[in-house]
């Protein structure tokens, strides 16, 4: 049993090794056209048009760009939540941004993503009963079915929400 899990382990680090090595090689063009590609599914999806409150990742340089759906978030007038990781911690909270436009005033972590500082007081997206209605989620790769391989973020375990992964994958809450 140990011996299996143990080789799981390791074909899984492969995939993330070789599919983050694509990742790299992508283009600065090309993935700014897979970031359209993903804003404009996330843009028309049902869900997103319905959420009132959406969780979103703040891009790495590797990643695709979210900088434009969250400004249609703010633009439409929904609420913006982003994550905040707890130094030397898995834990994070997802807290409300203010707008765009505050972004590049936040602090920077260890991986070079802006976020709000631990000490700032902020609202928790799951601190109330609202919660979030979408979560944008990034992932390093999917399958052509849509299903997660390897997710460069935690999953929150949370149920009640929709989350598109990557834009080839979507869930919806349920009534």
């Amino acid at each position: 049993m140990a011996a299996a899990a143990a080789a799981v382990s390791s074909a899984k680090r492969s995939l993330r090794a070789e599919l983050k090595r694509r990742l790299r090689a992508l283009s600065a063009e090309e993935r700014l056209r897979q970031s359209r590609l993903l804003a404009q599914k996330v843009f028309t999806h049902s869900q997103y048009q319905k959420s009132k409150r959406i969780s979103i990742f703040l891009s790495m340089q590797d990643e695709i760009e979210t900088e434009e759906i969250i400004k249609d978030i703010f633009q439409q007038g929904k609420t913006c939540f982003i994550p905040r990781y707890q130094f030397q911690s898995n834990h994070m909270d997802m807290v409300k941004l203010a707008s765009p436009e505050e972004i590049s005033s936040l602090p920077k972590t260890s991986w070079n993503i802006h976020q709000p500082s631990e000490v700032e007081v902020r609202e928790e997206a799951l601190s109330t009963e609202a919660g979030f209605w979408m979560r944008v989620r990034c992932c390093v790769g999917w399958s052509e079915q849509g299903d997660l391989i390897s997710s460069s973020c935690r999953v929150l375990g949370l149920t009640n929400t929709a989350t598109v992964w990557g834009g080839a994958r979507a869930t919806t809450m349920p009534t």
